[in-house]
């Protein structure tokens, strides 16, 4: 028997109805409410969060249900979408086509068993409604018409895996028996169940409404790296709906059409999509009755869907794309148009803020034109609302440069609310009042802002951006540095140098095939101010600045400036073949030959010029220096040596130093004392009977340059498939170097270093985020400045090993011999902040057995005296 609720299908026919009818005729003059389907891989995508935006309607702010709390970051604000429409000059501006809004739906406002807020719009009760802080459907029409009427696009969040949490599970979970220990919610706010039907269908202990099976009967989800948890728990304890049921695909493809016949909708992006069946997708987007067809009867031809499965890859690995395109359109099954492109965002994160080898973004690039069919269609972003913002742990030439990659490369950039305002905190407000926002962000005269506008532009200059093929042109696998790529569509080319690093870099010999005869056009530059400098008739060859950039434009049959021909015939450097690895050698060199007597060289190890060291040929031309060969680890090098005279050099060789010999030091540490300092905390309910946070012992060998430590830990959790391989703990490592003078207060614990210590350099890393910063503008609020560079990170699950290496080269740290390690464990969000402690036991934060003026945000410390 179908599962129809003929009366709500009726009054929402007639509602519809005289809805259209009546904004058609009062909202002619906004624009019109349906357009056409842009090219996609021409647009530039503004995020936004609702209730963080833009406040244009302060009357719905306050429902009179206590959920509403101006400046608070987990309670609702009062961001609306009145509010966005009334800044659609600010986003256009910047740039901005297409505006991707979080969910408008009616929501949960809180939840009193997560003990959280549903301000963000992800905890549906009714997907054919507009929820009541946000405004009203005509608000919802209005914003789309803006849109349209200045040439924009509007995308709509939609959620098809889940529901509000509107039942659970207290105790044990039987498979056998889904009605055992299974819990409503009574207390939600606003309502204790969904109000749409056949979603209020909801209630396991009856069993008509068992029987229909709306939902999956299951708990949250405890791994996710179980494949049948991931397709039927609940995600977060969210109420996991049953989508092979064929009444639920109904009611969703119904309600969601809605909103692209009725509000104007141009495209659709899909949250949580790794968690529903990827066969859904056809049925949901291609089915007569799909979304897509839906979108053909209003005139989008090219209705666009993208999908978040939040997936990320290792270096140098692809499982995150192996998963990703299991939900894609391929050439046999039409599923979800395109990703959003999680391996991608770990990779920036970790060039532009860590400072790994640029070798591994062009594994990421190169393997992306291997494994989509459309590149052009990939949705690209640095920050997103669920997770750390890029400035947590990088800089501003970093991000600054990440964004320009953005630009240049295949896919569609997303720019996150607040990044053009260089935010740090991942869901603060643009309005002034709200979460961590004193005054008015809207300033279309910050750094930020132009640079994106400025990127914006150019990328509107030639298709050879939008529509180009990637070629990268040279990188390096030793650390930060070279990074470069040419773009190709058509007869035009796109040349784009970067140095990722800190310091200056030897740009080498890059051929380009252009043509002698014509000149490419600079198009943009950033910290470099002779890029033109940087050309000559073999490519592009000279000294890249720290963190510059170079855009240069060529149709075909251009070239670079021309400069003195066949200089290489003329003058040469040349170096004999040194060994392909040293293994345990305690000093080696390297010689040659150089065209020129008592030529003054460089040695350049890894391109670096900064710590390059200076010598002289003889009399003859002859050279020869020593190569260190003794820092602790195994890594792949380079060198090269360079006449910064001549712009010459000799060419790159490639070797392997494998050091294991090195001092060591071990530090135990007692079982069962994470509870904080003074044995003073009850550990958050996430946490109970685990010892995540519990060091067993502490270990640490250096030599030459570098430093080992391995943390032994209680345990490992890894149960929500964290990048950096370990979750439920965050870790703060403390580096008191020999003979300096450091900070002594802990930025952001409440403490302050044990013993008299001070500290220099600090390691803050968690499952989602690992960065370094020095004592350099530090204070009890606040990291000092970071050092765009994190540490190696290995975890043994088995072994319940961490283990970090430092390399000193990228530190400033010549040697570890007499410094002191301070190691402290605590936990951090989603967002990357420190758990809160209140003074009752709770789910989200620590709390205090007893009274105490002590709340120092560590749980367990070790230290370690070199």
């Amino acid at each position: 028997m179908p599962l129809i609720n003929k009366n709500r299908l009726t009054t929402l026919s007639i509602t519809s109805l005289l809805t259209l009818t009546c904004s058609s005729f009062a909202n002619e003059q906004l624009g019109p409410l349906h357009v056409p389907s842009p090219d996609w891989r021409e647009q530039v995508i503004y995020f936004l969060m609702i209730d963080r935006f833009n406040d244009g309607n302060p009357t719905n702010n306050d429902q009179g249900v206590g959920v509403y709390q101006p400046g608070a970051a987990s309670k609702y604000n009062g961001g609306d979408i009145q509010g966005i429409t009334q800044q659609l000059d600010y986003l256009q501006n910047l740039g901005i086509t297409a505006v991707w809004t979080t969910p408008h739906v009616a929501n949960q406002w809180y939840d009193p068993i997560a003990q959280y807020w549903g301000y963000h719009g992800y905890w549906a009760r009714d997907f054919d409604k507009v929820d009541e802080h946000y405004g009203t459907l005509t608000d919802y029409q209005n914003l789309s018409r803006s849109l349209h009427k200045r040439g924009m696009y509007l995308i709509q969040d939609i959620v098809v895996n889940h529901t509000g949490n509107f039942f659970t599970y207290q105790g044990e979970y039987n498979p056998n028996n889904p009605q055992q220990n299974f819990v409503l919610n009574h207390q939600s706010i606003p309502t204790a169940k969904p109000e749409q039907f056949p979603f209020n269908l909801n209630n396991a202990l009856l069993g008509s409404e068992f029987k229909q099976n709306i939902y999956h009967w299951t708990p949250a989800i405890s791994s996710v790296n179980d494949p049948y948890q991931v397709k039927h728990y609940q995600s977060a304890d969210l109420d996991d709906l049953n989508t092979q049921n064929p009444h639920v695909r109904h009611a969703l493809k119904q309600s969601y059409g809605d909103w692209i016949t009725k509000a104007g909708v141009d495209a659709f992006r899909i949250d949580t999509a790794k968690y529903v069946e990827a066969d859904f997708y056809n049925d949901f987007i291609h089915a007569d009755d799909g979304v897509r067809a839906i979108a053909k009867t209003t005139g989008r031809d090219d209705f666009f869907t993208f999908g978040e499965i939040f997936n990320t890859s290792l270096p140098y690995q692809d499982d995150g794309e192996q998963t990703i395109k299991k939900y894609l359109s391929d050439d046999t099954t039409k599923r979800i148009d395109a990703p959003i492109n999680f391996p991608l965002y770990k990779e920036i994160e970790n060039i532009f803020a860590g400072g790994k080898p640029t070798a591994q973004l062009s594994y990421r690039l190169e393997l992306a034109q291997k494994v989509y069919a459309d590149t052009g269609k990939l949705v690209n972003f640095i920050d997103n609302h669920d997770v750390v913002r890029f400035l947590q742990a990088g800089n501003i030439d970093g991000f600054k440069q990440a964004y320009v990659l953005l630009f240049t490369t295949p896919g569609i950039p997303v720019i996150y609310q607040g990044d053009e305002q260089a935010h740090i905190l991942a869901r603060q407000t643009m309005f002034a009042g709200g979460y961590g926002s004193e005054v008015s962000q809207f300033n279309p005269n910050s750094e930020m802002y132009k640079h994106i506008q400025t990127l914006a532009k150019l990328r509107k200059q030639s298709k050879v951006f939008t529509h180009g093929k990637l070629n990268i042109l040279a990188d390096s696998e030793f650390g930060a540095g070279v990074f470069a790529y040419q773009q190709s569509y058509q007869g035009q080319s796109a040349y784009v140098l970067m140095n990722t690093a800190n310091e200056p870099v030897l740009l080498s010999q890059i051929n380009t095939s252009l043509n002698p005869q014509k000149q490419a056009k600079l198009l943009f530059s950033l910290n470099l101010t002779k890029a033109e400098a940087l050309t000559n008739t073999q490519g592009f060859t000279g000294v890249l600045p720290a963190r510059s950039v170079a855009v240069f434009y060529a149709e075909k049959g251009a070239s670079a400036n021309k400069q003195i021909k066949q200089n290489k015939q003329k003058n040469w450097i040349t170096s004999n073949k040194i060994a392909k690895e040293f293994i345990n050698q305690n000093q080696a060199s390297i010689s040659g030959q150089v065209s020129q007597a008592n030529a003054k060289l460089l040695r350049v190890i890894d391109g670096r010029l900064s710590n390059a060291k200076a010598f002289t040929a003889d009399k003859n031309g002859a050279w020869q220096v020593d190569l260190p060969v003794n820092d602790l680890g195994s890594y792949p090098h380079s060198i090269e040596i360079y006449s910064p005279e001549l712009n010459i050099s000799s060419e790159k060789q490639l070797y392997k130093v494998s050091y294991q010999q090195g001092k060591q030091i071990t530090q135990q540490d007692p079982t069962g004392d994470d509870k904080g300092l003074a044995n003073q905390y009850q550990l958050a309910g996430y946490q109970q009977n685990a010892c995540y946070l519990d060091i067993q012992s502490a270990s640490a060998k250096y030599a030459g340059k570098n430093l080992q430590l391995t943390l032994t830990m209680c345990d490992i959790s890894t149960d929500w498939a964290p990048p950096n391989g370990m979750d439920h703990l965050a870790l703060t490592v403390f580096i008191d170097l020999a003979n300096k003078t450091g900070a002594t207060s802990l930025p952001k614990l409440n403490a302050t270093m044990p013993a008299g210590l001070n500290w220099d350099l600090a390691n803050s890393l968690f499952g989602w985020g690992n960065y370094i910063f020095t004592n350099t503008g530090a204070s009890a609020e606040q990291d000092g400045e970071k050092f765009s560079y994190a540490p190696d990170i290995q975890v043994d699950k088995q072994a319940k090993t961490i283990t970090l290496t430092y390399r000193g080269e990228f530190l400033d740290v010549e040697q570890w011999q007499a410094s002191r390690i301070y190691v402290t464990t605590w936990d951090k969000d989603e967002k990357g902040e420190y758990r809160h402690i209140s003074d009752q036991a709770a789910e989200w934060s620590f709390s205090l057995k007893a009274q105490t003026n002590q709340r120092s945000k560590i749980a367990d410390a070790v230290l370690i005296k070199l």
